[in-house]
């Protein structure tokens, strides 16, 4: 009785389109539209299963109009074609119904491959609304849930609030901290030319303040912020702005009702891509080249000309059901930082260089170890002077854009420094470019920079351990969180003598691993094609992948003709591309979860009777195998 409460409670938690709620649980989101991921925005919302195995639903009339099965991403999906035009999408799924399971299958024999991606003809899997499709899972990646995707007629994913489908949320959003960006040489914000960070402080009611902000020129914002959900989950906003407190004029609105597959990788600078290490900042500014639908809803880009008066100015965050948070808070105008005197005597302490980009611009710093009044000189290219400030009794710097693409030098000296040069690159978004840092080669495509894109190369001297035969230099391309638009092509000087250029490729380093990139031989380069750029090196991968944990035993007797067949593998090295499971020469399905590193027979049909040999083969991307085998007796 309490079963059947929930399912048709469930089939009434949408109203707006008729939708129903496509699972038999209360409504409960883990994460919701147009979330952060990596570089990207979430397509969809996820919905709470509890575990694997649960009814998933048709929310309205349709037919199946795709189907895929796949270790990756969505995993085990079915996309519907509604009606009303609309296209929904769910993920993650543990199993498809009789009907779709058996098509699949059956295509997937055909080709002997656990991956496949169909497209059934219009109207041979038609669907009711409040049919059960599918069972819940955790194929593909993460932990169990239903990934569940809304999609217009265009196939551009949208709010599924805004489709009138509702789930719980009574709370407000927090908002945590402030970014304030400078954005241009002649701006600043606290006396200093990189981004400034403040801590909110929360005054209850969903009302935050900040202490007064000084700035010059024009900046831009962000906030670190988040929506808790019920069971303790993160959602995110559904509107954030910048408006005049006094006036309440809007000065920029981002608004998450649709994202398009065309641009939603243009979240790499919704969030600001260099301040990962301080928060997660939603911004307030349209960064140049960024034409995702979310920051389409204001004319202006955001960036806030500061006057020679102080403004007052407030920013409102708005989850789906309208529930709010406003930060109240107050900027003033600042000079620029002094400039010093070029004839003042050096101090006496030593002086260091560094470039650091952490926004728009590039920005010079020399240290000294004690207080100097004299400003360091720089140049361009020789020709076009830097401008230092003196940002503390220490510290002078000197932010720097380029006009036009291509390699540049930096030279800085000052009495108390020993004569600082350094190459970089600079690409202006429009002007794309080649580029050569002793050996490494970077072609940039016009589009790829949003707004300015810098770029240096070299060898590390102190680089991090790798897991396979390195065969270069340890290679930073930097900077390493900068956001790129189009893919950046880059080159590797080959190593000279290879016995199997399969088993070699261009690794990149996360941090906590080294993952194989796409890698083609180009006369004496090794190439790649990315939007990322960090640590890399030339790995080559001679080692087999690693079998374990295999069922059954060596002579084992089955008592039925579908015994379980499952195992253990891994791959250290290029990563698992291939797996094989045979009995008596015949192939088996067999479905492969790479996050947990296991395989498992799909127990889809009766083996051979007798005396038969199992056969478990792994393949690397490097074309290593191993295999494994197994004597069991089948009734």
């Amino acid at each position: 009785m309490a079963s059947a409460v929930i399912a048709a409670l469930s089939l009434l938690a949408a109203d707006g389109a008729g939708y129903a709620w496509p699972l038999d649980l209360p409504p409960q989101l883990t994460s919701s539209f147009a979330e952060y991921r990596p570089g990207r925005f979430h397509a969809g919302v996820d919905l709470r299963t509890g575990g694997i195995g649960q009814p998933v639903r048709a929310i309205a009339d349709g037919y199946v109009s795709r189907v895929r099965c796949s270790p990756w991403g969505y995993g085990k999906a079915i996309y519907l074609q509604l009606n009303d035009g609309n296209i929904v999408v769910y993920g993650h799924l543990d199993d498809y119904d009789d009907a779709l399971r058996a098509y699949v299958r059956a295509e997937q024999h055909r080709i002997q491959d656990y991956t496949v991606d169909l497209y059934p003809a219009a109207g041979r899997f038609p669907v009711q609304r409040g049919q059960v499709i599918a069972k819940s899972g955790q194929t593909g990646i993460g932990a169990p849930h239903l990934h569940f995707e809304l999609r217009d007629g265009a196939n551009r994913p949208i709010n599924p609030r805004k489709a009138g489908m509702h789930w719980p949320d009574t709370t407000r959003p927090q908002l945590r901290r402030l970014a304030v960006i400078p954005l241009a040489p002649d701006a600043s914000v606290q006396g200093d030319f990189n981004p400034y960070v403040v801590d909110l402080v929360d005054q209850g009611n969903g009302h935050y303040s900040a202490p007064p902000i000084r700035a010059h020129g024009p900046v831009a914002f962000g906030v670190d912020l988040r929506d808790p959900g019920s069971g303790g989950y993160n959602l995110g906003v559904h509107r954030l702005r910048l408006l005049h407190d006094g006036t309440g004029q809007e000065v920029f609105r981002v608004q998450h009702d649709r994202v398009s597959y065309d641009n939603h990788r243009n979240g790499v600078v919704a969030y600001h891509p260099y301040l990962k290490d301080r928060g997660r900042y939603l911004m307030l500014w349209r960064w140049p080249g960024n034409t995702c639908d979310l920051y389409t809803h204001t004319r202006e880009d955001g960036r806030f000309a500061m006057g020679e008066s102080a403004a007052s100015l407030r920013i409102e965050a708005t989850d789906f059901f309208e529930n709010s948070a406003r930060l109240s808070f107050t900027i003033e105008a600042e000079a620029l930082p002094e400039t010093g005197d070029p004839a003042a005597a050096p101090g006496t302490g030593r002086g260091t260089v560094s470039l650091d980009c952490d926004g728009p611009m590039l920005v010079a710093s020399v240290r000294f170890t004690s207080a100097e009044a004299r400003a360091p000189a720089g140049t361009i290219d020789g020709q076009e002077a830097l401008q230092f400030r003196r940002v503390d009794a220490q510290t002078w710097r000197a932010p720097y854009v380029p006009t036009r693409s291509g390699m540049h030098s930096v030279t800085i000296t000052h009495p108390n420094l020993s004569t600082y040069t350094r190459q970089f690159a600079g690409f202006v978004r429009g002007q794309g470019g080649r580029v050569e840092f002793d050996g490494v080669t970077l072609n940039v495509p016009s589009d790829a920079p949003y707004g300015v894109l810098f770029a240096q190369a070299y060898p590390l001297a102190d680089p991090p351990s790798v897991p396979l035969r390195l065969l270069s230099p340890v290679w930073r391309v930097w900077p390493a969180e900068t956001p790129i638009d189009a893919e950046v092509t880059m080159a590797f000087p080959a190593p000279a003598s290879v016995d199997n250029w399969a088993r070699v490729h261009v690794y990149r380093n996360s941090g906590s691993s080294w993952s194989r990139e796409d890698t083609r031989r180009e006369g004496g380069k090794l190439v790649i094609t990315t939007r990322r750029f960090g640590t890399y090196a030339i790995l080559e991968d001679a080692t087999a992948p690693l079998i374990a944990e295999v069922t059954p035993s060596e002579g084992y007797r089955a008592q039925t003709r579908r015994p379980h067949i499952r195992a253990t593998v891994k791959d250290h090295g290029s990563g698992v591309s291939g797996v094989r499971v045979t009995c008596a020469g015949k192939w088996l399905l067999t479905a492969y979860d790479p996050e947990r590193s296991r395989i498992e027979w799909e127990r889809d049909e009766d083996l051979p009777s007798g005396t038969q040999e199992v056969e478990i083969r792994i393949t690397d991307a490097a074309g290593n195998t191993k295999s494994a085998t197994r004597t069991v007796v089948i009734p």
